[in-house]
């Protein structure tokens, strides 16, 4: 019988060596920068038409540990017809970004066992962010004059204790419940800017804090200290009502914009908003519907129900 010589998805194997292109340096940035990227978005993010070419680079940077696959995805995926191939941040990917980005990678993190600890609901999340993300990407690149501002950028512009933060993008805020008050944490899926770079220095930026809904966490519980999306509206009223995020990043203002399953849960959430919420204006929150095809032109809804922009016009 002949040998099988095909390679197996998820089974590195010996290839022929490799030097990083510069399209490569680019892949595992973005790795870097959203965990989990499917051969979808790497293909939109590097500008990359042929999707055969994308696979067969992959594979190298596969073989030499550069970039790696969760192994739940096998699970993740197992019944559908078309499965999307899930990339994710390599041993030696981990390196090289140190090393050409002085990125800081900790020696102790061995990169294909956090992958293989991975479950399936947060693979899903992530991909969540990353589906939104990338549309963002692409419409700035589309727009031409508007520049992303990711993490990173926005924590170097904030202030010295906030970088030294163990956990810099979760903050305490306090709410009232019952008649009394009580603190919870929030913590937004994804942080970004928007740099307008044809308008003048102070009117520019525009910030972000994104929340995916997966349909699966209650919009309104009568128990403070279970989660709950009013609860997550509740600690952002309190941040825009004490300016938490100008003590935390330096950011003046900020909108929040919640990607979830459906119109009747927006909703659900504007109704939330009106009942419970009067202190913050009905713009800071902007809801739409979660899209797989990487849409740009979504339609968003703020919490007075009305439709709003996420970007500025001209």
């Amino acid at each position: 019988m002949a040998k099988d010589t095909r390679k197996s998805k998820f089974k590195s194997g010996k290839s022929r060596p490799i030097e990083l292109t510069l399209r490569d340096k680019r892949i595992l940035f973005a790795l870097h920068k959203y965990r989990f990227l499917t051969t979808e978005h790497i293909q939109a993010l590097t500008e990359t038409e042929s999707r055969w070419g994308m696979n067969k680079r992959l594979r190298l940077l596969y073989d030499h540990k550069f970039v790696d696959k969760p192994k739940a995805q096998k699970a993740l995926f197992s019944h559908e017809k078309k499965r999307p191939v899930i990339f994710g941040l390599g041993n030696s990917g981990a390196i090289a970004l140190s090393r050409i980005y002085g990125i800081p990678m900790p020696s102790s993190v061995y990169w294909s066992e956090k992958n293989r600890r991975v479950r399936e609901k947060f693979i899903l999340h992530t991909l969540g962010i990353s589906d939104f993300m990338v549309s963002i990407e692409m419409a700035c690149k589309q727009a031409g004059n508007i520049r992303l501002m990711d993490r990173d950028e926005i924590l170097a512009r904030s202030p010295e204790q906030t970088k030294r933060a163990e956990y810099p993008f979760r903050w305490k805020t306090n709410i009232m419940h019952g008649g009394q008050r009580h603190e919870i944490a929030i913590v937004p899926d994804y942080v970004f800017g928007l740099h307008y770079e044809n308008k003048p220095e102070g009117k520019n930026r525009s910030f972000f804090f994104v929340e995916i809904d997966r349909g699966t966490m209650p919009i309104v519980r009568r128990d403070i200290k279970q989660t709950s999306f009013l609860r997550k509206m509740q600690s952002y009223e309190d941040s825009w009502k004490n300016k938490l995020p100008k003590q935390r990043f330096d950011i003046n203002a900020f909108r929040v914009l919640t990607l979830t399953t459906s119109n009747d849960r927006i909703q659900t959430m504007v109704e939330a908003y009106k009942t419970e919420l009067d202190k913050v204006p009905a713009g800071v929150f902007l809801f739409a519907e979660k899209s797989v095809d990487l849409k740009v032109n979504r339609v968003w809804v703020n919490a007075a129900g009305k439709q709003a922009e996420m970007f500025e016009k001209e």
